[in-house]
C-alpha cells in the first residue's frame, strides 16, 4: 500500500502555497498526498469565529480518516504553522513515522532579518504577499494562532524516538527567525535532520512559475527523506 502524506499550510496560507510540491511527490507512486485547507481559511471564513482548538481537532479528525483508509505508515509535512500542528500529529500517532517541518513557526517574527532586507537592502517585495494575507484577517484571528504555538509548541519532546525529522530552515526567511530550525533540533528526542535552505524566503514553495529548478531542487530533497532507507544519509546536507 502508498504511503500516505498530509501537507498543512500555515497561517493565512492555502493549499497553493505548497502546490509544486504537493504535485512533484505525487509523481512518486510511493505516494498518496493529501491536502485540505484550515478552518478558517476559506475566502468565506470569518476569522473571528476560528479558534485554535479547531486547527487541532480538524488535524484530529483529518489523519483519523485517513487511517481508517487502512495507512499504516504516514508522513505529515508543515509549512509555518502547519509546522505546529505537524509537530502535534507526531507526537500523538504512531501512524505517523516521519515529519518533515518547513520554517515551522515554533518561533516567529524575525527582527533581525526585517532590518536587512528593509532598511540596509530596500527589499519589500518580499513582504507584499505576507502583508496583503495580513491585513485581511483580524487581530482575534492572529491571537488564535499565538495561542496555538504556546500551547503545543512543548509537542516536539514527545516525537517518540523510533521517528525520523528533517527540520528544513529558510537562511534568509523574513518571518521565522533562522534561530528557530535549531531550536527544534535540540528539543527533538528522535531521529533528526536539519538543513538550511541557502538564500531561501519563508514561502518556499510559493509561485509555481517562479525558480522552478529550485523548487524541484528542494521538492527532490524532501522526496529522498521521505523515501528513505541506506542513502539518505549520504544525501542529507547542512545546506542546500
Amino acid at each position: 500500500m502508498k504511503k500516505a502524506i498530509l501537507v498543512i499550510h500555515g497561517f493565512v496560507g492555502s493549499l497553493y502555497d505548497n502546490e509544486y510540491l504537493m504535485n512533484y511527490l505525487e509523481l512518486d507512486n510511493r505516494f498518496k498526498v493529501f491536502a485540505r485547507t484550515l478552518p478558517g481559511h476559506h475566502t468565506n471564513d470569518n476569522y473571528q469565529h476560528v479558534g485554535f482548538m479547531e486547527w487541532i481537532e480538524f488535524a484530529d479528525k483529518w489523519i483519523q480518516e485517513i487511517i481508517g483508509y487502512g495507512y499504516k505508515n504516514i508522513y505529515v509535512i508543515g509549512h509555518s504553522m502547519g509546522g505546529i500542528l505537524a509537530g502535534y500529529l507526531g507526537s500523538k500517532y504512531a501512524e505517523v513515522k516521519k515529519v518533515i517541518f518547513i520554517n515551522a513557526a515554533f518561533k516567529y517574527l524575525n527582527l533581525k532579518q526585517n532590518k536587512i532586507d528593509i532598511i540596509e537592502n530596500k527589499d519589500y517585495k518580499d513582504y507584499l504577499e505576507v502583508l496583503t494575507r495580513v491585513i485581511h484577517t483580524t487581530i482575534p484571528f492572529f491571537l488564535e494562532f499565538t495561542k496555538l504555538v504556546k500551547e503545543y509548541s512543548n509537542c516536539l519532546d514527545k516525537i517518540s524516538t523510533n521517528k525520523e525529522v528533517l527540520v528544513l530552515q529558510s537562511n534568509e526567511d523574513q518571518v521565522v527567525p533562522i534561530e528557530n530550525g535549531i531550536n527544534i533540533i535540540d528539543n527533538l528526542k528522535c531521529n533528526k535532520y536539519l538543513t538550511y535552505l541557502d538564500k531561501e524566503r519563508h514561502g518556499v514553495f510559493e509561485g509555481n512559475t517562479d525558480n522552478i529548478e529550485r523548487k524541484k531542487e528542494i521538492a527532490e530533497y524532501i522526496r529522498l527523506f521521505l523515501r528513505g532507507g541506506k542513502s539518505w544519509r549520504k544525501t542529507w546536507k547542512e545546506k542546500i
